[in-house]
């Protein structure tokens, strides 16, 4: 993709995303159409930055039905650690994801969500091999204003064709009601990947703690986001904060 093919897209996508901010809910029958947008100051992915530590912005629609069935779409920019050995004109500049799941609850406390999701690199040359399908498993329990979660993604062939890959996470959020909604939270991740040598790093843990607080029809989040690698700042993945506003 050329500079201005590649300049056409991200405007055309960001003029897509302001016009979808309108309609940011609705409900068709049994259907809860909804929309969402965010700007952020860096894109992280499990703790590795998308966007070569650069501003992001990201869009996405959802479809939810009333049984707990549903399915989403989520568009970003991206700049991805890509050396000489990749043609400007064959990298990756967009990342979109497809989603499809099902969630309901146990009881009045636990609730699961069991999902497939599917990771496309649109204008990155196919033989690069960035795109792949994940599924996840996730447990949520909440009592009061608090949650607390378990998520499991498995990959059976992970980005760049590196073989199986397992991401295991436990997070935490806490939502201050009487403080107008304000919410602090955590996680802790670790991912792991069969072929560390195609994908271009070691198994990994990741940490991030957040605060997050509704402004109108807005929700600002800063959080710090860091990982255990001991060559981080190659990976784009030392520790920093990230400040994101969403609608």
């Amino acid at each position: 993709m050329n500079k201005s093919l590649r300049l056409s897209c991200q405007i055309a996508l960001a003029s897509s995303l302001v016009a979808m901010l309108p309609c940011q809910a609705a409900d068709v029958g049994p259907f809860e159409l909804s929309t969402n947008v965010s700007l952020t100051t860096d894109l992280v992915f499990r703790g590795m930055s998308f966007t070569n530590e650069e501003p992001g912005l990201t869009g996405g629609f959802d479809i939810d039905h009333e049984s707990g069935l549903y399915a989403k779409t989520w568009a970003a920019n991206v700049n991805l650690l890509e050396d000489n050995t990749v043609e400007p004109d064959e990298r990756a500049n967009l990342l979109v994801s497809w989603y499809v799941g099902y969630t309901a609850n146990f009881n009045d406390n636990l609730e699961y969500d069991i999902q497939a999701a599917y990771f496309a690199f649109p204008g990155a040359a196919k033989d690069l091999n960035y795109d792949f399908p994940e599924y996840t498993a996730a447990l949520t329990y909440t009592i009061q204003d608090s949650e607390l979660g378990l998520a499991y993604s498995f990959a059976r062939d992970f980005f760049l064709k590196s073989g199986n890959a397992h991401y295991y996470e436990l997070n935490a959020l806490h939502t201050f009601t009487n403080a107008y909604d304000l919410e602090i939270g955590g996680r802790v991740g670790r991912q792991t990947v069969e072929d560390n040598d195609t994908v271009g790093f070691d198994d990994y843990n990741t940490y991030g703690v957040w605060l997050s607080y509704p402004i109108g029809d807005w929700t600002a989040t800063l959080e710090y986001v860091t990982t255990d690698f001991e060559n981080a700042e190659e990976l784009n993945s030392d520790g920093k904060f990230v400040f994101t506003i969403a609608f």
